[in-house]
């Protein structure tokens, strides 16, 4: 997989998706291949806390849908979180990923973490939220890129907030859909 993309929406044909699609074409028109993961649709467990990930650094021992993708990441050229806002924070299906995430980061002997992802890979960040002020979730939106991000080693190459959702969709806005296929490209080089 070159691509990665994780998309929390649980609708496959709303705004959060509609990014989601455009970033992905964008890479393929450079020649880089995607893949979007439907968090929604698998059958996926949150972390159960059972510390293994401190013992084998990088591998989770939750077995289940999500299982093969968590190992994905440490050989993707790049990776897009993609999230819908509900309920004034990241959709829940978002957070169960954010959490199985611990087992990607390693203990630094003295306290602190390091990252078990290769460094020099490409990131990107989709928030759609029906809030008109792109700012408004702001703390939410920096915690999910530091978690599944910038913690991690990955280069962020674009960040979409599509803010006032329910009044202005993702797939009538043209330049909205411009900028995720750019990010796109950008993931790809």
């Amino acid at each position: 997989m070159e691509i990665l993309a994780f998309n929390a929406s649980p609708r496959p044909k709303g705004n959060t998706s509609h990014l989601v699609s455009a970033i992905l074409e964008g890479a393929r028109s450079q020649g880089v291949a995607g893949k979007e993961v439907r968090l929604h649709d698998l059958n996926t467990k949150g972390c159960r806390g059972c510390l293994g990930c401190r013992k084998t650094p990088g591998i989770c021992h939750e077995q289940d849908d999500l299982s093969p993708y968590l190992e994905a990441i440490k050989n993707c050229r790049g990776m897009v979180i993609a999230t819908p806002i509900y309920m004034y924070r990241i959709a829940g299906q978002m957070k169960l990923l954010v959490d199985r995430f611990y087992s990607l980061y390693g203990n630094k002997e003295g306290g602190g973490y390091y990252s078990t992802v290769a460094p020099g890979k490409t990131y990107a960040i989709v928030i759609s939220q029906g809030a008109p002020d792109p700012a408004q979730y702001e703390r939410s939106i920096r915690y999910l890129m530091g978690m599944t991000g910038t913690g991690l080693g990955f280069e962020v190459v674009g960040k979409i907030i599509h803010a006032n959702s329910h009044v202005s969709p993702a797939e009538k806005d043209e330049a909205l859909l411009a900028q995720a296929y750019e990010i796109g490209q950008r993931m790809a080089k």
